[in-house]
């Protein structure tokens, strides 16, 4: 289909459900460019985002730190992270593909790459 290393990194299955059930240019390459460019480059970039703002924090006195105004939220708020932390690890150690509607086992490259990211 393409070069060896897309082909490796994304996995396309020929006629498979992503080739023939999906009407865009992309074809078979849907579930990996959608992975990559929209989730992966909006995870890296929500993270340079947070980075920046502690850094922001803890260098600049003046900056107002944000604060709830009850220690519920902030309970709520680490149970919704967890369980997004949790997800990710979930799918990475057990093999579970999202995209996978071909019956392959275990996960393309490119989902590992994802899932790796979003536990950062």
């Amino acid at each position: 289909m393409a070069f060896k290393p897309f082909d490796w990194y994304c996995q396309p299955v020929a006629n498979g459900v992503w080739a023939t059930a999906v009407q865009n240019a992309l074809g078979a390459f849907t579930p990996c460019t959608t992975d990559t460019i929209v989730i992966c480059i909006s995870h890296l970039a929500m993270m340079g985002l947070c980075v920046y703002r502690i850094w922001i924090t803890n260098m600049n006195f003046k900056a107002e730190k944000f604060c709830l105004r009850s220690k519920y939220y902030n309970y709520f708020l680490a149970l919704l992270a967890g369980y997004s932390a949790a997800e990710h690890l979930f799918r990475l150690i057990m093999g579970v593909s999202v995209l996978n509607l071909e019956g392959e086992a275990g996960l393309a490259p490119f989902e590992q790459v994802n899932y790796s990211n979003a536990r950062k």
